[in-house]
């Protein structure tokens, strides 16, 4: 009896020296994904500059083939202040409005499209002029207001097999009434940022009856309005996301997506468009 509480003790004290040594013992506290995303959030909130870069593109499944593909990049400074600038090799086509945007310099060099944005009391606020080419296309590329949305809507997260020992993958998958009525919201800044956009330039247009031109522009956009307006009601959403978080600082790595949206169009046939996109984050600071 005497040499057995020693035994006992000694059994007790390796075992909880095991247990603090990482990946081998049971009192380890492995944390969710729901934790993971939590973590990647508040750390990429707690960052004063960053950059990434992406591309975004339209899959149609008629064709299987991407369109109105494009690069871009960002840079947040001062914590709150961010610039989205895209690179494209040609033209751009803002998404879901199906109006071609011309993007060669006279040079004959390839451009693209910026905008700058301002995060006030948690929401992210365009500071360039409403009538600016895409200014409403370029904030849904914007990932860390992606990821602050994504924290507010219903979702599920479950953690992706592969993930090596210095990332962990999530897979996040927003309730298709939270996808499409985000969507939704999106395609409608986009539209009454492209009315901006052609009023102004109607208002340049020497030599014609403004005020006729401007009716009828207004009559054109409303109509093309109440038509997305009349799909996106019946249409079906569904939106996944991945999130490639590194282990050692909790901060999200690479945040790619896929919107997939079902309509029938005015000749009642069904399609299928997937936006596709993919970023990397490059630095932090």
């Amino acid at each position: 009896m005497l040499n057995r509480q020693p035994k006992i003790t000694l059994s007790l004290i390796l075992c909880l020296m095991l247990a603090m040594v990482p990946g081998c013992g049971m009192l380890q506290h492995d944390r969710t994904p729901e934790e993971i995303f939590s973590l990647a959030l508040s750390g990429i909130a707690g960052k004063e500059t960053l950059t990434f870069e992406g591309q975004a593109g339209l899959r149609r499944e008629n064709s299987g083939m991407f369109e109105n593909q494009f690069k871009f990049e960002g840079k947040l400074e001062d914590h709150d202040r961010l610039t989205l600038q895209t690179r494209l090799p040609g033209a751009v086509t803002a998404a879901g409005s199906g109006m071609n945007l011309n993007a060669v310099k006279n040079n004959g060099q390839p451009s693209g499209f910026s905008a700058s944005f301002e995060r006030k009391k948690g929401q992210w606020t365009a500071l360039t002029a409403q009538h600016e080419p895409l200014r409403g296309s370029l904030s849904r590329y914007n990932p860390i207001a992606q990821l602050e949305k994504i924290d507010s809507m219903k979702k599920t997260i479950q953690s992706e097999y592969g993930s090596g020992r210095q990332t962990q993958i999530l897979r996040i998958e927003l309730v298709p009434e939270d996808a499409k009525a985000w969507a939704a919201s999106q395609l409608t800044d986009e539209m009454h940022s492209i009315r901006a956009e052609y009023m102004h330039k109607a208002n340049q247009v020497k030599g014609v009856d403004k005020k006729e031109l401007e009716q009828e522009l207004r009559k054109v956009w409303q109509q093309g309005e109440d038509t997305m307006q009349q799909l996106i009601q019946k249409a079906e959403v569904n939106t996944v996301y991945h999130l490639t978080v590194d282990r050692k600082t909790s901060l999200p790595m690479r945040l790619s997506s896929e919107s997939q949206v079902k309509y029938m169009d005015s000749n009642s046939r069904s399609n299928v468009e997937a936006l596709v996109t993919d970023v990397n984050f490059k630095s932090y600071q």
